[in-house]
């Protein structure tokens, strides 16, 4: 019996291991974005607060909290995102209760006052907000806190922005 070699023949066998070692590899799923670019304040009391010159009229007092916050760049102002959280100090729905800006108040769950608390973001500030209806004085005993969530990333879908469910995502203290 005469063997046949064939030319290339171990080559070839070779080659198409190599190939399939190539091809059969696929990358792991991409795991949730980063978190090490989210920036967050410390909690602190809202103290003191500025009588607005510009926002007035009949039937309300306006005051605002300014926070320096050098951390708000033109790029998180252009396409960042920026959380205020406040903690107030009788808050009828709870002590301790993180709630999302803007947010009103009515003061120990009566009708008669509305605080109504919102925020604006400018280059590095933070300027907490708050429309007194028909009119009063805003404590200096409730907390705030900004969350800095830097642009870039693209969410698809409705996230939750409760401050637990944000805390979880971006592995920040409560």
């Amino acid at each position: 019996m005469r063997h046949i070699s064939k030319p290339f023949g171990g080559f070839t066998v070779f080659f198409a291991l190599l190939i399939t070692a190539f091809t059969a590899c696929k990358k792991g799923d991409t795991g949730p974005a980063g978190t090490a670019n989210v920036i967050y304040s410390p909690w602190m009391k809202t103290n003191p607060w500025t009588a607005s010159a510009t926002s007035t009229g009949s039937g309300k007092s306006t005051f605002y909290f300014d926070i320096t916050a050098p951390q708000v760049t033109q790029a998180i102002v252009d396409s960042g995102t920026v959380l205020v959280y406040a903690k107030f100090v009788s808050d009828p729905d709870g002590a301790g209760i993180a709630k999302l800006l803007p947010s009103v108040y009515y003061n120990l769950g009566g009708a008669s006052t509305q605080y109504r608390f919102q925020y604006g973001v400018f280059l590095n500030k933070v300027r907490v907000i708050c429309d007194i209806i028909p009119a009063g004085t805003v404590s200096t005993d409730n907390d705030v806190r900004y969350i800095i969530i830097p642009g870039g990333v693209p969410v698809s879908g409705r996230m939750d922005m409760s401050y637990e469910a944000v805390c979880a995502r971006y592995n920040i203290p409560m």
